[in-house]
């Protein structure tokens, strides 16, 4: 016998589910196009260029078409960016050059006791940044 069943009442408590409100999306910010580029461009910095042996070269056998992993295909991509990148900052003046590898941390210390590092990383900054906007391969990152 149940407890309804010997009060002689009907339990009458019905349960809803309060939906909840969607939280909000979230806006997708784009990130900051130089700092992509300049990821890449010490990502390409430490990767290790003095094995040339034969691991490199691979032969294409006559088979199908092989599996792609894009994993290696991004960082392959990224390789050649940073590549980019390094022959923009190959030409900026040695003052400019040294403050952006300090800024990344591929130099530690500052050479120029003379010039102050803060003034000299905005000005290499600003004009590795208008060579990146202008490049045919990293404008795109700026549109």
């Amino acid at each position: 016998m149940t407890l309804a069943a010997t009060c002689g009442t009907t339990p009458a408590v019905i349960l809803s589910r309060v939906r909840r409100a969607a939280p909000p999306a979230a806006a997708f910010n784009k990130p900051d196009p130089y700092s992509l580029l300049m990821d890449c461009w010490v990502s390409f910095m430490h990767t290790n260029d003095r094995d040339l042996g034969s691991r490199g070269m691979k032969l294409e056998g006559e088979g199908g078409a092989e599996r792609v992993d894009p994993h290696e295909a991004q960082r392959l991509a990224d390789i050649r960016t940073g590549e980019t990148v390094n022959a923009m900052v190959d030409s900026l003046t040695i003052q400019h050059r040294w403050a952006i590898c300090k800024s990344r941390g591929i130099s530690r210390g500052w050479r120029f006791p003379n010039a102050s590092y803060e003034e000299v990383l905005s000005d290499a900054r600003d004009e590795l940044e208008k060579k990146l906007r202008n490049n045919v391969a990293t404008r795109l990152y700026f549109s």
